[in-house]
């Protein structure tokens, strides 16, 4: 098969095709030059499918996450299965990325089709430190509905679960976590612990909660504006106060 020059690329796809070889300075150029930052290919021989964002995540090139994040890509397309990119972070144990899509106003709860969290998605693939992290940034361990949770033994039911010895870690976590009856607020500069019924829910997506009107506000500004009613809304534990939106 012939060979394909970079020069027949249009700016787009060379912006696809830095992110996967980790070119950040290629990344910027084709950025300058006008590629736009939501474009995807569904097929290609050569270049990843997926946004640049997904394929950085994916390729776990960190910078170029951070690059793309600041000029704007959304982190809000769902992959097969209802995934958002905050649950592939999860699932692949890439702790580091999970909370820079956290730290740019990605939903922490946000569920997949199956009723998953990104923190189950985590313990599912057994990835202790990102299970940890999910926790430490405000994550509910007590949404269970799930597929994962079931298969993990942690929704509460009798059925004697799948995963034994090997998930004990992240299980005992969010066991832990359940029984301290704390949560955080989602805003990731705070995350400081409270009740339940303290914490206040953003009243437009029911998903982010707060200890403050002004955390609500810095989490807006840094990026849950972008997400906010967009993600499908639990109807579990939703006794508490409402903050409207900003």
């Amino acid at each position: 098969m012939a060979s394909v020059s970079v020069n027949s690329y249009s700016e787009s796809e060379k912006l696809l095709l830095a992110a996967q070889t980790g070119s950040i300075q290629r990344v910027k150029a084709a950025l300058k030059a006008g590629a736009d930052i939501e474009f995807e290919l569904h097929k290609s021989e050569t270049i990843g499918t997926g946004t640049a964002l997904y394929i950085a995540l994916r390729d776990g090139h960190l910078d170029i996450m951070r690059l793309l994040l600041r000029k704007g890509a959304s982190f809000m397309k769902r992959l097969p299965g209802g995934y958002t990119l905050l649950h592939l972070a999860a699932h692949k144990g890439k702790t580091e990325a999970a909370e820079l899509l956290v730290q740019h106003g990605a939903t922490l709860d946000v569920l997949d089709s199956c009723q998953n969290t990104p923190l189950m998605a985590a313990a599912y693939s057994n990835n202790i430190d990102t299970v940890r992290r999910l926790i430490e940034l405000g994550a509910r361990p007590d949404l269970t509905d799930g597929g994962m949770a079931q298969r993990l033994g942690i929704d509460g039911s009798t059925k004697k679960h799948v995963y034994t010895r090997p998930m004990s870690t992240c299980i005992r976590l969010i066991h832990e976590a359940r029984r301290s009856k704390l949560l955080r607020c989602c805003n990731p500069k705070c995350g400081k612990p409270g009740y339940r019924k303290k914490l206040k829910l953003c009243a437009g997506c029911k998903l982010t909660r707060y200890c403050s009107r002004d955390c609500q506000k810095q989490h807006w500004s840094v990026g849950h504006k972008k997400c906010c009613g967009h993600d499908a809304c639990p109807a579990v534990g939703l006794e508490a106060i409402s903050l409207p939106c900003p």
